[in-house]
């Protein structure tokens, strides 16, 4: 029994930092805060919903908001129990699973609101939007539907950019594209709003068109986000928390190793799994020899160069074999 404890103990996740828990802390209120903020958003774009396409296809965009935050949460939940006999390695890639998963969701869900409001402008379906009795007063319900679009791009908005400062930090590429969402919630509402001036001017196709464009934005969310948790379950090269660019670190944990004393060469391979980076580090010895010590040396060494670096796998390899410039894969 104390043997298989001691194995389940040494394939233990490197511990996060303080500096980085607290920012887990604050990434997760700023997760609740989102989900709350949205349900509210959701039930007064529901109340003021009326016969507007644009309206309606916003409302299910502000419900689908709420995946990107509620699989974090859930992602965190479970990368808090840690290492078991089960999961021997941890529950790191619960972020990446929850990402994959709402990303398809919400893939999915794009492409039934395209299809739905191309069938209303194939079908010349005319929106109806009545009036409303406030007080004493009977106004159009339009004006009331763009005072709630107008509102309702303000908390997610400010929320997204709460998120992106945290994602930057953590380098968690599901709370930035979470964060990436929110930014352009201001989009959705612009459109839905344009939508229902086009009504008010008679335009009666102006709804459809807005539907169309909300939709599409909630297709082109989905597919790329789609695109880049798949890219991430398939351990590609790892990227930079924008996707701009390839991650640096890699290239700096070479660098870092191959400024060991004795070390000819080296080459690493590493792959992104939530927000550490684990890989194999291939090194060459002048002396063709890396012992145990040796293998820790480099270990620590990788390891030193940012708290991102977690599990690493030390190769030695025959001098000269192991690394073409620029010493990573």
């Amino acid at each position: 029994m104390s043997n298989a404890s001691d194995a389940i103990a040494e394939r233990t996740p490197r511990p996060l930092g303080p500096a980085q828990l607290e920012d887990l802390r604050r990434a997760a209120r700023l997760c609740w805060w989102s989900l709350g903020l949205l349900g509210a958003i959701t039930v007064m774009m529901y109340a003021a919903m009326g016969g507007s396409q644009a309206m309606q296809t916003a409302l299910i965009e502000d419900v689908l908001s709420m995946l990107p935050p509620a699989a974090f949460l859930i992602a965190l939940h479970f990368r808090a129990r840690g290492v078991d006999a089960i999961y021997i390695n941890g529950r790191e890639r619960a972020f990446d699973i929850t990402f994959l998963a709402s990303s398809v969701a919400l893939t999915a869900v794009g492409a039934l609101l395209v299809l739905d409001s191309l069938h209303v402008l194939l079908t010349r379906t005319h929106p109806v939007v009545g009036t409303v009795t406030i007080g004493d007063s009977v106004i159009w319900q339009g004006w009331v539907m763009i005072a709630a679009l107008a509102v309702s791009c303000v908390p997610p908005v400010i929320l997204g950019r709460l998120k992106v400062r945290l994602a930057r930090r953590l380098d968690s590429k599901p709370l930035h594209a979470d964060a990436d969402m929110n930014k352009a919630d201001w989009m959705t509402a612009l459109a839905g709003i344009a939508g229902i001036v086009g009504i008010g001017f008679g335009l009666w196709w102006a709804d459809a068109a807005a539907a169309m464009f909300i939709s599409v934005e909630v297709l082109r969310d989905g597919v790329r986000n789609l695109r880049n948790a798949v890219r991430d379950m398939h351990d590609a090269r790892p990227q930079q928390v924008d996707r701009r660019d390839v991650d640096h670190l890699p290239a700096q944990v070479a660098e870092a190793v191959r400024a060991l004393g004795g070390v000819s060469a080296c080459r690493v391979r590493f792959h992104e799994e939530g927000l550490r980076l684990s890989g194999v580090i291939h090194v060459a010895t002048e002396d063709g020899h890396l012992g145990a010590t040796g293998v820790q040396a480099v270990r620590d060494a990788a390891r030193a160069v940012h708290w991102r670096i977690d599990a690493v796998a030390v190769m030695p390899e025959p001098g000269g074999d192991a690394a073409p410039a620029p010493g990573v894969r």
